[in-house]
């Protein structure tokens, strides 16, 4: 963690620009970047731990910062990150004002870059410049609307940084849940692998790799890549944002809660699979194709079964499927057990 004068990080461009202080007289934004300081947190750096004095706010000029949830009366469970914010968002404001203690730990799953407002530069703020105290009292009443008519707050994001670092059911979230237009783009080595499109917090186009709508979806939860991803707030590129992608079929949210059950139930599905590397043919009586009895599976089976001329790994097989992993072992299962298909 280290330590800067803010005036010789960055312009005071920043701070106009800041959700906290946008629209701000131009002497409160004089006094902050005369007297503010930036400091540049690492990796698993924390910046505040629940219950730390409120005695500072802080506003995100670069990178991301992950709120985490409170720990569970367990001592033995940990703290979950529910929320990030990205340049521009700000934390502390409220615990500031009411002289309250920290309620949620805030870290650095990466790197970031905060302005910090220390408690004496806050106070002369809301003492001497009545449009600080003013601005700052429209903002927070209309957080606090939205908080009780259950409104999004959507003001846009821009989040960035890679997979290794974040959790990628908690990036998604805070998309849907700020109701945020735009697109996260996820690419290795400068090459795009998968995008998720977003209208008003609602996802209407994904693809990663070969896949696309749910099932694409599905298949970035259970096989997520070690990639760099970026938010951006804007429309889809292509001039038809609202129009959605018939393979979505589910809104955002339960999309994202199905994606993460059947994260966790793939596991179990492996263990009745043969090994990875084994390889499978059809039975030789088994030449005419009929319907299996879940729909799903036997649109995912049919497509295996056609895959199947020919010797094929199980690993490739998942692999090359347009459905997702978890899909593609349940109806792989069926096969096996169907005796439609064998190990050879």
């Amino acid at each position: 963690m280290t330590t800067q004068p803010f005036q010789e990080l960055d312009d005071i461009d920043f701070i106009r620009q800041a959700e906290l202080f946008r629209n701000m007289p131009e002497q409160v934004v004089l006094a902050i970047s005369a007297r503010a300081k930036t400091v540049t947190y690492n990796a698993d750096e924390i910046v505040v731990k629940r219950g730390d004095p409120g005695d500072r706010v802080f506003v995100v000029k670069n990178g991301t910062v992950e709120v985490m949830s409170p720990a569970d009366s367990n001592e033995q469970a940990e703290a979950a990150p529910f929320a990030y914010l990205g340049p521009g968002e700000c934390f502390g404001e409220l615990a500031i004002l009411t002289g309250s203690p920290r309620t949620n730990d805030v870290r650095v799953p990466e790197q970031a870059q905060l302005l910090i407002i220390p408690q004496g530069l806050f106070d002369e703020l809301m003492q001497n410049h009545a449009g600080f105290a003013s601005q700052l009292c429209v903002i927070l009443a209309h957080r606090l609307v939205k908080a009780l008519q259950g409104l999004p707050m959507n003001d846009k994001k821009e989040l960035q940084g890679n997979l290794q670092y974040f959790d990628l059911p908690t990036v998604v979230q805070t998309l849907i849940s700020s109701s945020q237009n735009g697109v996260m783009a996820l690419s290795v080595g400068g090459q795009p692998v998968a995008s998720l499109s977003f209208h008003s917090g609602n996802i209407f186009r994904a693809s990663y790799g070969h896949r696309n709508g749910d099932e694409a979806v599905h298949h970035l939860f259970q096989v997520p890549p070690k990639a760099d991803f970026r938010f951006s707030s804007k429309e889809d590129s292509d001039g038809d944002s609202a129009t959605p992608d018939p393979g979505i079929t589910v809104p955002a949210m339960a999309l994202m809660m199905d994606s993460v059950r059947l994260q966790d139930e793939l596991d179990l599905l492996r263990e009745k699979l043969p090994a990875a590397d084994t390889g499978l043919t059809r039975t030789s009586d088994a030449t005419d194709w009929s319907p299996l009895a879940e729909r799903r599976d036997d649109d995912a089976a049919r497509s295996l079964w056609s895959r199947l001329q020919e010797t094929v790994t199980v690993r490739d097989l998942l692999d090359e499927s347009s459905s997702c992993h978890y899909h593609a072992a349940r109806a792989l299962i069926a096969l096996l057990e169907s005796k439609r298909v064998q190990p050879v």
